[in-house]
């Protein structure tokens, strides 16, 4: 529950920051483009909107995971009260967990505590997983050249900056999600590869980019 309401009282910001993205990537194409801006982004539409998509996931991932729980809903009520959002919540948090947890409760050996361990952490963990398939699976779309190594590593990268800065912002460092974002960035990556195998002309159309079609414009005009 305490998710949903972060997400909830972050929308606002994640959409106006997303549409300040897209507009400036807007104004940069119109500006580069300049007469074939029009054709060019019409061709280049399906790449565009996955972009933007990625742009926003990005952003929703920053807002929602590097700031103390609750921030939004204070921050919201400081703005309206005029009050300064940001003076009761950051401190240095050095609550950093280096062992899986399941792990953890198996080396208790409690049967009992370990099968409520398991009800209780496996829906985090597949939540864990289920975020970072969105990177995955754009990632092959943007960079031509990605394979699931360089998935991995993105994810792996990724996850390890927002479990660093956590350990900042009074929020817990987990091992946990480290190993399940990267687990679902792979995951992510998988589903690409049968995309792309069960519709190879819609994969290939998405990964044409404004930026290609702008060469390959270029080079017809020489």
């Amino acid at each position: 529950m305490d998710s949903i309401k972060d997400i909830v009282f972050a929308l606002p910001v994640i959409l106006f920051i997303t549409l300040i993205w897209y507009s400036v990537r807007l104004i940069r194409h119109k500006h580069k483009f300049g007469n074939e801006f029009r054709t060019i982004r019409k061709a280049a539409r399906f790449n565009e909107i996955i972009r933007s998509l990625l742009a926003c996931w990005i952003i929703s991932l920053i807002c929602i995971t590097l700031v103390p729980r609750g921030f939004w809903s204070e921050f919201w009520e400081c703005i309206i009260h005029r009050q300064n959002p940001f003076e009761n919540f950051w401190g240095i948090s050095y609550d950093v967990s280096f062992m899986p947890k399941i792990l953890y409760y198996v080396s208790v050996g409690d049967l009992e505590l370990l099968l409520w361990a398991v009800k209780l952490t496996v829906p985090h963990l597949l939540l864990n997983v289920a975020v970072f398939v969105p990177l995955g699976m754009a990632l092959p779309f943007i960079y031509k050249k990605s394979s699931i190594i360089k998935v991995l590593l993105a994810g792996l990268l990724f996850s390890f900056l927002i479990e660093f800065v956590q350990h900042y912002v009074g929020r817990q460092s987990e091992i946990d999600d480290l190993i399940c974002n990267t687990l679902g960035a792979v995951a992510g990556y998988l589903l690409y590869l049968l995309i792309k195998r069960l519709f190879p002309n819609f994969t290939e159309k998405g990964k044409l980019s404004a930026n290609d079609l702008w060469i390959g414009a270029q080079n017809a005009n020489k």
